[in-house]
């Protein structure tokens, strides 16, 4: 018996090996894929690129390797999270690059390795004895079979959503695809591929919310109004608006006539005013995500007073509210402890009171859980957590949390990912975590945590990420801290007091992409342990303490890193001219360099043009003003910090070759000659400081080509 019109597949927590099957692509329908914590090995197989209608993969904590599937469905999971825990994978949404692997046709599919045979019968009888049972399985809702394009469209409803556009703001054309008589192949649209019904809207905004450019991000969403035509689409079954912009309109009430709906996401479109309770009417809905944050626009307005009319979702599995405005709310929490079926509960930045008693706990099939910027009765951590056993992830950040929590996490032997940065725990809850073994995730920043950090901490053997930023901790490091760290990619020491011991030659287990150590004692030498470190991305350690001599290896460390901060020590160096960055890096990385506030003497010639900002201000350096090395490179530098320096000699004309620069700062050196005229052809310029220099002559009348300048030091 095959399992075609199956929806969710939970295999999380078992003990299954082998290769995920290529043959998982033909279950179609398949809505939720959860394989969490098993020892799969492997490439995750293309074919799940086919389900068109995933909207939920956990395939972390496992062993899998290779590059990540692209294109279709699974492109809109960009939670890198979903694929922690497996050292192997790489590419989109992942921050490693698959840039030389290369893996044989053989390695997808799962009867190639003989040796595993085993294991891959583990997949055959899992499929065996579920699939009797999947008959008797019933969700409420018609199960349906999709496809996008091999299918008619029905007349009324290519209508609809013509009706539907017609209300939108289309800024950058995403919609250019409907036309024609086949709604069913236009973008976005799913459609039943035996009724011809249409069941599937997504309209997701793509572009990243995190865009430094706001226009292109603005332009890329859809607006204006959400027609009421909507309603027609009475089969709607999946619904995603997602990270688009209707800012200045209401939730609409007739989204609750969408009976049918079993997805729907409303997060980062800018909806004022408060959530209607006629969204309780989707009684098949399973997934729920409201409110959110836009970065490049604003914060949500939504609000809600009342949530009773949630326990109509009886059917529910994920609700996400962050961002929503719940402090009005009475009894929020015990309404949502309503939902048996819950696995996945966000209220991050919500207000809603924490009631620390609930007389039964319901949720107890959660397996994340964030309740980070709430309010908390007396800032304690509420008993009735102790009985969420099943946990994967916890949040709790934000909240001014105090007060014992010894025992509570031993309990959760599933935990992996915890949240409890800018509390005030101290140093005990730091003592008592080093005995969760399954960690990999774990932040205690901005905490009140004071004393020594225990060397249990190198314990955890499974840790990943490890933040005890800005708190008072002190003592010594030493390499016992690190002893079993070999999972470790990133590190956050900063802002504490404690000091970093390790002998010269030592070599750590792991392999850091993020190491950040700023104010705390990394100790007299630069730091040798770092040339091992091959996997590096971001590197700080401002105000560490270091008094020695840059070593010739560190233009080839900076080679393929995206950021590199040594401010304010005492570092200096023999002549570093960057002789090994004399190509862009690999992925096209425009690295940022900042060695402001050392003891740098002596002249540096050039820099490459691709690094992206180049700080080597308050130091003491002569000659002439380095020179951009073009090349056959694009010129990417965008800021340029020279001031505070001994340069002499003119400002060169060569500088103007870098056609993205934003921020030009020659002052306080000993510059003298004119000021370039070819400097008012630099376009996208910011801020131009050549002040407390000897220049003489005329004031280029080209710098009033600068339309997009802030500020001009000409003094």
């Amino acid at each position: 018996m095959d399992l075609v019109d199956l929806l969710t597949l939970n295999l999380s927590r078992n003990h299954f090996t082998g290769r995920i099957p290529e043959k998982i692509g033909n279950l179609k329908q398949l809505e939720s894929l959860d394989l969490l914590m098993n020892e799969l090995f492997g490439a995750i197989p293309e074919s799940l690129s086919a389900l068109n209608w995933l909207n939920f993969l956990n395939l972390s904590h496992n062993k899998l390797s290779g590059p990540i599937p692209s294109g279709n469905q699974i492109q809109t999971l960009i939670d890198p999270s979903i694929y922690e825990g497996n050292s192997g994978l790489c590419g989109e949404p992942l921050p490693n690059d698959c840039l030389e692997h290369k893996l044989s046709t053989k390695n997808g599919h799962i009867h190639d390795d003989i040796g595993h045979g085993e294991s891959n019968l583990s997949w055959f009888y899992v499929v065996l004895f579920l699939s009797p049972a999947s008959s008797h399985f019933s969700f409420g809702c018609s199960k349906q079979t999709y496809n996008y394009s091999n299918v008619s469209c029905i007349e009324s409803k290519r209508q609809t959503l013509l009706r539907f556009r017609d209300g939108l703001t289309d800024e950058s054309n995403r919609l250019s695809s409907w036309i024609g008589e086949n709604c069913c192949s236009w973008e976005g649209i799913g459609c039943h591929q035996t009724t011809n019904r249409l069941v599937k809207l997504d309209l997701y905004n793509a572009s990243p919310l995190h865009s430094n450019d706001i226009f292109i991000y603005c332009k890329n969403c859809l607006g204006a109004q959400l027609s009421p035509f909507l309603v027609n689409l009475t089969n709607l079954q999946y619904l995603d608006l997602s990270k688009n912009n209707f800012s200045g309109i209401q939730v609409p009430t007739f989204l609750g006539l969408l009976k049918n709906l079993r997805y729907l996401n409303l997060v980062n479109v800018v909806f004022d005013d408060e959530i209607p309770s006629h969204l309780g009417n989707l009684s098949c809905l399973r997934h729920l995500e409201l409110g959110g944050v836009t970065p490049s626009l604003t914060w949500n307005r939504l609000t809600m007073k009342d949530l009773r009319w949630i326990v109509g979702l009886s059917s529910l599995e994920g609700l996400v509210l962050s961002g929503v405005n719940l402090s009005a709310v009475e009894v929020g929490l015990q309404t949502i402890n309503m939902l048996p079926s819950l696995t996945r509960l966000e209220l991050v930045g919500c207000g809603l009171f924490m009631n620390p008693h609930l007389s039964q706990v319901n949720f107890t099939s959660l397996s994340s859980l964030e309740l980070g910027e709430n309010n908390f009765n007396n800032y304690m951590v509420p008993p009735w957590l102790h009985n969420l056993t099943g946990l994967h992830d916890l949040g709790l950040s934000s909240n001014h949390l105090s007060g014992p929590i010894h025992g509570l996490f031993e309990q959760m032997t599933s935990l992996v990912d915890l949240n409890l940065g800018e509390n005030l725990f101290d140093a005990s809850t730091l003592k008592s975590l080093c005995n969760v073994s399954s960690l990999n995730y774990l932040d205690l920043s901005l905490n009140d945590m004071q004393g020594s950090i225990p060397s249990e901490i190198g314990q955890l053997s499974k840790l990943q990420v490890l933040d005890v930023s800005s708190n008072s901790l002190t003592g010594v490091l030493s390499e016992d801290h690190f002893a079993k760290l070999g999972e470790l990619k990133s590190l956050n020491q900063s802002e504490n007091l404690f000091a970093l011991n390790v002998s010269s030659w030592w070599v750590p287990r792991f392999q850091l992409r993020d190491i950040m150590m700023s104010s705390i004692k990394v100790g007299l030498l630069f730091p040798a342990w770092l040339r091992t470190e091959k996997e590096v991305q971001w590197l700080d350690m401002q105000n560490a303490s270091i008094s020695d001599s840059i070593p010739s290896w560190f233009g080839v460390f900076c080679y393929e890193i995206y950021f590199v901060d040594f401010f304010n020590n005492n570092l200096t160096w023999n002549l570093l001219e960057f002789k090994q960055m004399k190509k862009s890096p690999p992925d096209g990385n425009s690295p940022s360099i900042v060695l402001k506030s050392n003891k740098l003497d002596g002249s540096l010639k050039s820099f490459p043009s691709y690094i992206y900002e180049l700080d080597l201000s308050q130091n003491f350096l002569t000659r002439h003003i380095p020179l951009p090395d073009v090349g056959q490179t694009v010129a990417s530098t965008v800021f340029l910090i020279l001031s505070d320096n001994h340069f002499t000699s003119s400002i060169p004309e060569d500088l103007c070759k870098l056609e993205n620069l934003k921020y030009l700062d020659l002052s306080n050196n000993f510059l003298s000659g004119r000021v370039p005229l070819c400097l008012g052809n630099l376009p996208d310029l910011l801020v131009l400081n050549l002040a407390n220099n000897s220049l003489c002559g005329q004031i280029p009348s080209s710098l009033g080509n600068l339309g997009q300048l802030w500020i001009l030091h000409l003094n």
